[in-house]
């Protein structure tokens, strides 16, 4: 019955035939439900045993949240990992703190450039501090390969006395098994978007199908950046170099007669010092009193003959 209803409705107007009828069937689906149930299909037989996802998926009229759960291998519908295997290499982030005492900032920091470059890694920041009123301090961030950490380590000690030392390792292996199977089933699933963009003629199609791999590129390269950031990580220790400026050490005497002797003499500088200081101080004041004071005293005296007289 809705056969000949069907062919009824082609076979009136002008210009009907089979092509008017096939157009017609077509604008007849939603657009958008006929693109996700595609979609949907297309990742659930490349991706397996994600087919009831698929399909539940497809029958609710392309519930997002089915969708991506049934694109991704081995991930259960709540988000979390199921099934996977992870790998046999252990993906480890690792980071030091080391805290020292050098006679010379500056050429520490220098130093530890040198340190880096030689072990294959860089310097990602340094900052230095020179108060008038303190020592001077620096902090510096090396990026060196995570195998050649403790060989740096060793390394940087040896730059100044040490007075703080941490190391910690965080084990990321199934968060980078995770991003990686995100990032997959997000490339299969745009890709599977951009093969039906190239086959939409309807314009509603096309610009549903734009939208949602705008969309879709997106999350893809914020999962890319977060790949990136890990891999960086994994390869490149972080160690973190405080350094602070030591006080001097006063030498010390040497004993018996030479060192009394050196010691007196010290003495005899340091009062013949005070001595200058003083004279230096006094001087001003001799040398105004010598212009007041003398020429009065003259006078006085040639008084003190006439009265006499």
């Amino acid at each position: 019955m809705g056969h000949q209803r069907a062919g009824g409705t082609t076979g009136c107007g002008p210009g009907a035939g089979p092509a008017g009828g096939r157009r017609r069937e077509r604008r007849a689906l939603p657009p958008l439900v006929a693109v996700l149930a595609t979609v949907v299909l297309v990742v659930a037989g490349c991706t397996g045993g994600a087919g009831s996802g698929a399909s539940d998926a497809a029958g609710a009229g392309g519930d997002e949240a089915a969708a991506d759960a049934a694109s991704t291998p081995g991930r259960a519908a709540d988000g979390s990992l199921s099934g996977v295997e992870l790998p046999g290499a252990r993906e480890v982030v690792r980071t030091a703190a080391l805290a020292l005492a050098v006679d010379d900032v500056p050429a520490a920091v220098t130093s530890l450039g040198r340190v880096a470059a030689g072990a294959g890694g860089l310097v990602s920041s340094s900052s230095t501090s020179a108060p008038p009123d303190g020592p001077a301090t620096a902090q510096v961030r090396l990026r060196v390969p995570s195998e050649r950490l403790d060989a740096v380590l060793e390394d940087v000690a040896t730059l100044g006395r040490t007075s703080e030392r941490t190391t910690s390792s965080s084990d990321v292996t199934a968060e980078v098994a995770d991003v990686g199977s995100r990032v997959a089933s997000a490339e299969a699933v745009l890709a599977a978007f951009r093969a039906r963009l190239s086959a939409a003629e309807d314009l509603d199609d096309v610009l549903a199908l734009e939208s949602e791999i705008a969309t879709r590129e997106a999350d893809l390269e914020a999962l890319q950046a977060r790949q990136r950031a890990l891999a960086d990580q994994v390869a490149l220790a972080t160690l973190d170099v405080a350094l602070t400026a030591s006080a001097p050490v006063a030498a010390a005497g040497a004993p018996g007669f030479v060192g009394g002797l050196g010691g007196g003499w010290r003495a005899l500088v340091a009062v013949g010092g005070a001595a200058a200081t003083a004279a230096g101080a006094v001087l001003p004041f001799a040398a105004v009193a010598a212009v007041v004071v003398v020429p009065l005293l003259a006078l006085r005296r040639r008084r003190g003959r006439r009265t006499a007289a």
